[in-house]
């Protein structure tokens, strides 16, 4: 779907507050939920976030939380995220947050064709990284934590979780289908496994909580010379850190879920982590994501055909981390051999 122009008093907002009416706006080329606009300030360019009701129900909240995490950022990390330029909300159209471009090339860019040392050196860039957003949160917890439960958004509950699990297994066999965010899991996907769902849960649920990025992927960690800079902060919560692992270490771009296992293994027990939680949360996020890229593969195939491609090669690897992760809460062959047979129903064509 083609990215819309700007809405005019959105431009003239934000063109306010950084004192460059005429500067051109140019719509980037990006796949996330939010539009986003590549502005040519003079000297240095800069990105506008749109967020907007018709297509985030939820957008007033992300926008108000990203800009403060920013803001916060910005005082006591500078350099671990983009700074908050510009804000502005015109309450039930848009809202919106101006920040500085901090580059074009995400971590995800260039894991396919890396050299295995150049991906471990990724993966210990992309750790320091976590480290550094690990001391800002111990040390501005109270005032994350409350960000983060300003609203029941992004949380992890029961609740959230098999909705999340419902969407997976609705979306997986139907691309187009758009299964409300509050409706009943269990109506949603009456069929899915939920016995097995709720093994997987468990560790979730009764896992120590911190403050988390809650999409720590290479997709958000963009180079910025030779660091890491953290951006798409709104959906920032209370959580597991292991899901923040589960984000970092189950993307594609590293390699196989197989030659990765024993490396995640690694990074969980360095951080003193619990690895029956990792895998958990590696099982809800891998089949969330599936279900995002055969979303996203469809919808740009026509629009943009290269990032449709893209999320195709990431699908399968995304399920077979789903059947790996799954696996290390199953004892018994039969459960095992019925959860084979879920995730080659949910690969497309099956």
């Amino acid at each position: 779907m083609p990215h819309p122009d700007a809405p005019a008093n959105l431009r003239a907002a934000i063109a306010a507050g950084l004192g460059d009416a005429s500067a051109p706006w140019r719509p980037m080329a990006t796949d996330g939920r939010h539009r986003m606009w590549l502005v040519a300030t003079q000297p240095h360019p800069v990105v506008v976030k749109g967020y907007l009701p018709e297509i985030d129900i939820y957008y007033a909240h992300r926008w108000r939380r990203e800009e403060r995490v920013l803001d916060l950022l910005h005082r006591y990390a500078p350099g671990l995220a983009p700074e908050p330029l510009a804000a502005a909300h015109a309450p039930n159209q848009w809202a919106s947050l101006a920040m500085q471009h901090v580059g074009h090339r995400s971590l995800a860019d260039g894991l396919p064709n890396a050299s295995v040392s150049d991906r471990n050196h990724a993966l210990d860039t992309s750790l320091a990284a976590y480290r550094r957003f690990h001391d800002v949160t111990r040390q501005f917890g109270p005032m994350l934590r409350a960000l983060a439960h300003q609203s029941d958004l992004d949380r992890i509950t029961r609740r959230t979780l098999e909705r999340r699990y419902a969407s997976a297994f609705v979306r997986l066999p139907d691309p187009t289908a758009s299964p409300a965010p509050t409706a009943s899991p269990r109506r949603t996907a009456p069929n899915a496994p939920w016995d097995l769902v709720d093994t997987l849960v468990q560790p979730l649920l009764h896992s120590p909580r911190r403050i988390v990025h809650n999409g720590f992927s290479p997709l958000n960690l963009i180079w910025n010379d030779d660091r890491l800079v953290v951006i798409d902060w709104e959906t920032l919560a209370v959580a597991p850190p292991e899901i923040d692992f589960a984000d970092l270490l189950t993307f594609p771009g590293w390699g196989s879920p197989d030659r990765m296992a024993h490396r995640s293994a690694a990074v969980i027990a360095d951080h003193r982590l619990r690895l029956d939680t990792f895998w958990a949360a590696a099982a809800e996020r891998s089949l969330t994501y599936a279900a995002t890229a055969h979303v996203r593969s469809h919808r740009l195939s026509t629009a943009n055909p290269r990032l449709a491609h893209a999320y195709q090669q990431r699908l399968p690897v995304y399920l077979d981390w789903f059947h790996l992760a799954a696996t290390e809460f199953i004892r018994d062959q039969a459960t095992r051999d019925r959860l084979r047979a879920t995730v080659a129903a949910l690969r497309p064509n099956a």
